[in-house]
């Protein structure tokens, strides 16, 4: 069975609202294995580590990514090199400089880890931009994201295969649940 890869962002965790709302609704449908939510380091090196061994273990059966905010550069990078299909929730496209913001002590709110971000750290999101092929994705913004400007995200994927925009809205992306069937019809979950 195609499975869902769910990417969560910065300072974010595997429960995050997004990625329960994909693990109930397959729960529901008696498919619980057709949705991954895995927690990520938070270093990017690591994550990526952590989600390449996830892919390759379900290639076989086909993994769809769907990422949010730092998932969602994390998701263009990985399907890029694994030639997969990808929705991009509010993508830090930026993630790079972005992050070099918030270097320094940092505290999971979900989590509670609390580390320390440094410049290695975005040597590490440098090595991972890429050119993508605009036919693997659907991107889904909301203009009235308070955190990303989702200008910065049809700059840097236009042309995608799909592309839901919404004015007002926030970084969370407000009523993701309403797009749950379409989620799971792009993934090969569900055909109806």
């Amino acid at each position: 069975m195609p499975v869902l890869l769910y990417i969560h962002g910065f300072n974010s965790s595997e429960r995050s609202h997004k990625a329960n709302v994909l693990v109930e609704a397959v729960a529901k449908m008696g498919l619980p294995q057709a949705v991954i939510s895995p927690r990520l380091s938070w270093q990017p090196a690591k994550a990526i580590q952590q989600l390449e061994a996830l892919i390759e273990a379900n290639l076989s059966e086909g993994v769809t990514l769907i990422g949010s905010s730092l998932g969602g550069f994390y998701a263009g990078y990985l399907a890029e090199k694994y030639q997969l299909n990808a929705i991009l929730v509010n993508p830090a496209v930026q993630a790079p400089s972005l992050l070099t913001h918030h270097l320094g002590h940092q505290e999971n709110p979900y989590t509670q880890e609390v580390y320390e971000l440094t410049p290695a750290h975005m040597a590490e999101l440098d090595a991972l931009v890429v050119e993508p092929t605009p036919e693997r994705y659907w991107l889904m913004i909301q203009e009235g994201d308070e955190v990303l400007d989702y200008r910065a995200a049809l700059a840097a994927f236009p042309h995608v295969a799909r592309l839901t925009q919404e004015p007002n809205g926030d970084h969370r992306f407000v009523d993701f649940e309403r797009f749950i069937p379409e989620i799971l019809r792009f993934a090969q979950i569900t055909t109806d």
